[in-house]
């Protein structure tokens, strides 16, 4: 924070409050917030319905209570006053509901607001050990999942009965839950990356591409393959070769001091040279840790150096409109002379 000039971090509801704090609670409209100043100690400032939660989970023991008939603007500016931030440097969470931040300035309207990735970016891409055997075991609870789902997967079931399925067989073996919604994409939904589940029947032919992650201990795993059901053809079988050259080569290409860019580089090359570098519509990979979506992106620009312990995607695409698509994806960790997938489940093309 010093070497940053902010005065305080103002952390509200977060995978950011979480990390310092050992708090967890999904964004709320009921205003809940740590203060961590470099002037005092640590403070919470809860509802009365979350004091015992927040007094039981976290290591900040100071925690305030405004009740529902209180005005939370008048207690939340006597405790930037008591911290001296009402004309501070404040960092605040990136992912921050407007509600909230309309509210920090009606109380401090002189203070100066920067993001807590500024200052947690390094913190939260670099994974401890702990943490990276956190994301272990939810990638194999996630890999546990989809091999006793596998089997089901058939002419005539519904997207959304798959994803359910895979989602009951996580919970069932030990998942806090999903870390996003799970996405069963068949036939020509499979050509649109960030579809979720329909209604739509399987049929015979088709391309389904399940894109699935579990979380345990709050940490995140994301996992995706293409399956084909039935018989496909020479163009599938083609174009599920390419993208997994594509994503071998990008594996191959992680190493500490490459830059993230360099790996996207790799992977839409390959794509590019076989002819379809126009159908791979997004960047290579994506940070993945307390949240599914964080540093590092594995992007085009990117001159972020990799280091030990960093973790993150690498999913390359293919994704041809109204026909079909293919992704493949493992999140990797990054050791000291490569990278490791958190995953084993094969990557060829299954057939069921």
């Amino acid at each position: 924070m010093k070497e940053q000039d902010v005065d305080a971090l103002c952390l509200f509801p977060s995978a950011d409050m979480y990390y310092l704090t050992g708090f967890w609670t999904d964004p709320l409209e009921r205003p809940l917030l740590c203060i961590l100043s470099r002037l005092g100690e640590p403070l919470f400032i809860v509802p009365k319905l979350y004091e015992e939660q927040v007094r039981k989970t976290s290591w900040i023991k100071n925690v305030r209570v405004w009740t529902e008939g209180s005005k939370m603007t008048t207690q939340l500016k006597e405790s930037l006053e008591d911290y001296r931030l009402l004309d501070a440097d404040i960092a605040i969470p990136d992912r921050l509901w407007l509600r909230h931040y309309r509210l920090l300035l009606e109380v401090a309207p002189k203070a100066r607001f920067k993001f807590t990735s500024e200052l947690l970016g390094r913190m939260r891409m670099i994974k401890s050990q702990q943490e990276i055997e956190l994301m272990m075991k939810a990638a194999n609870l996630t890999e546990e999942a989809l091999e006793a789902v596998i089997p089901e997967c058939r002419e005539g079931m519904k997207e959304f009965e798959l994803a359910a399925r895979l989602e009951y067989e996580m919970r069932s073996k030990g998942a806090e839950g999903t870390a996003f919604e799970t996405i069963i994409a068949s036939g020509p939904n499979s050509s649109l990356p960030h579809y979720s589940s329909g209604d739509r029947k399987i049929i015979y032919d088709d391309l389904v591409t399940i894109d699935v992650g579990a979380r345990f201990g709050r940490y995140c795993s994301d996992f995706t393959r293409t399956v084909a059901i039935g018989k496909p053809n020479s163009k599938m079988k083609q174009i599920h070769s390419i993208v997994l050259k594509a994503q071998k080569e990008a594996l191959n290409a992680v190493r500490p001091n490459v830059t993230a860019e360099a790996i996207d580089i790799v992977a839409k090359r390959i794509i590019k040279e076989e002819g379809y570098g126009e159908y791979f519509l997004h960047r290579t990979g994506h940070g993945v840790g307390l949240d599914i979506h964080e540093l590092p992106y594995i992007s085009e620009g990117n001159q972020i150096k990799l280091e030990p312990g960093m973790t993150f995607s690498i999913e390359p695409g293919i994704y041809l409109p109204g026909e079909f698509g293919v992704r493949i994806e493992d999140v990797v960790v990054v050791t000291e002379d490569g990278c490791r997938p958190l995953t084993k489940y094969p990557a060829d093309l299954d057939v069921i």
